[in-house]
């Protein structure tokens, strides 16, 4: 007797499992149990479903949770898609998978979304098993699944796209002034060469599709600006900092003369030369400083006061600005322009504002190999150099006059040097 009233019991319990309380089939059961416990109970019924096979109770299960989810029935879209891949589903399963990629990926698109109420219980864990970490391998595991199955080839080949898509891009969230700011990064290259290679097909092959549009106008010409410089990184992985920034001292010994009309009134020779400079470069431009002394200028008439004892260096500083026209991994090119002033130590006379220009050719002879992208390398340079300042000097007593007069100068610069630099 007890056992048949045990029976009895258990039938009703299953008979009322999913009914709503409003639609029960008595009074009790309508004052007893609560929407949230039949949709804890549906939501195990379809776990256990799920795990013995039983189709039929499944799909009961499943479609109960789908109608009252207006009503909180607990069910996000992602396990909808999870739960059609356990069903075979597989043509539900990617359509609604897509959508959800779609709305990540597409920023024209503005779907309707719906307040789902989310459950962590032994459903969600049972449909998410498996899934992290979610590589590679993962994605080609679940791609077999629907491989094997009858539907389309096009959507065989969208949902591979669109696995590999969620393992290559990912959303770096920021908060700026207590706002969060998101934007789109690469974050697996293995996946995201893959994304490439088989959403060029896609898009190519099947042109009708709704995904092609946002998928060959945004997703993949995104991936692909970050890629190229990836794959041309692992060809030469200096091609990236050609015509870029970076940092330099650089230590010279130089050979030069005068010339113009400043040759008239006195005569130039080497004494012991030498030029530091320090160059910054923003891309193509950089913008250079440099110190230098090394000829001697002497009056031809010298002056009663003058003494070869007491002969010094002129000195010169200016500044440069050059533009590299190219470069490469063991040479660049870099004319430029600029000012300077020059001490005419041993005439006692100060150059007018001299206009300069000349071109730096570097020959890299060390480079520390970057190991990644905008990684930062160390250089050691041998660098040639032509100045040619062209200016004007006044001086009284060197020339000769009862007044100050002035002449042109000219002031060719050979240097050879050794720098270092962040590159």
């Amino acid at each position: 007797m007890r056992f048949l009233l045990c029976l009895l019991a258990m039938l009703l319990c299953a008979g009322t499992a999913f009914a709503d309380p409003d639609e029960g089939t008595s009074e009790t059961t309508s004052v007893n149990v609560s929407k949230k416990e039949l949709f804890d109970r549906a939501r195990d019924a379809l776990k256990t479903a799920l795990e013995t096979g039983d189709r039929d109770r499944a799909d009961q299960a499943f479609d109960y949770l789908k109608s009252h989810v207006k009503e909180g029935a607990p069910l996000t879209r992602f396990e909808e898609y999870l739960i059609n891949m356990e069903l075979k589903n597989f043509g539900n399963a990617i359509e609604i998978y897509a959508d959800l990629r779609r709305s990540l990926l597409d920023s024209t698109y503005k779907p309707e979304w719906e307040n789902r109420i989310t459950a962590q219980d032994a459903l969600s864990f049972y449909l998410y098993r498996g899934l992290f970490p979610f590589t590679v391998n993962t994605a080609d595991s679940l791609c077999a699944r629907v491989d094997s199955s009858d539907i389309s080839d096009e959507y065989k080949e969208l949902y591979r796209l669109l696995l590999y898509s969620e393992i290559a891009i990912a959303w770096r969230k920021v908060v700026f002034h207590g706002y969060p700011v998101y934007w789109q990064e690469v974050k697996d290259t293995t996946s995201a060469g893959m994304f490439l290679d088989r959403g060029k097909s896609f898009v190519k092959a099947h042109p009708t599709s709704p995904y092609v549009k946002f998928l060959g106008e945004q997703t993949i010409p995104f991936v692909e600006r970050v890629m190229i410089p990836l794959r041309e990184f692992r060809v030469d992985p200096f091609k990236h900092k050609y015509y870029t920034g970076g940092f330099g001292v650089y230590l010279y010994k130089w050979l030069g003369f005068l010339g113009g009309d400043v040759t008239d009134y006195v005569d130039d020779k080497m004494g012991s030369s030498f030029m530091g400079e320090v160059n910054t470069r923003f891309w193509r431009i950089s913008l250079g400083l440099f110190w230098a002394y090394g000829i001697v200028s002497a009056p031809k008439e010298l002056p009663t006061w003058y003494s070869e004892e007491n002969e010094s260096e002129d000195e010169s500083m200016g500044l440069t600005l050059g533009f590299t026209v190219f470069d490469s991994r063991f040479l660049r090119v870099e004319p430029f322009l600029g000012v300077s002033e020059t001490d005419y130590m041993a005439m006692d006379a100060i150059s007018n504002t001299e206009f300069l220009l000349g071109s730096n050719v570097d020959v890299r002879l060390l480079a520390s190999r970057p190991k990644k992208l905008r990684d930062v390398s160390f250089v050691l340079d041998l660098r040639l150099k032509y100045m040619l300042q062209i200016g004007s000097v006044s001086d009284r007593a060197t020339f000769g006059d009862e007044d100050e007069k002035t002449v042109g100068a000219l002031r060719h610069t050979f240097a050879l040097g050794l720098g270092f630099e962040i590159w």
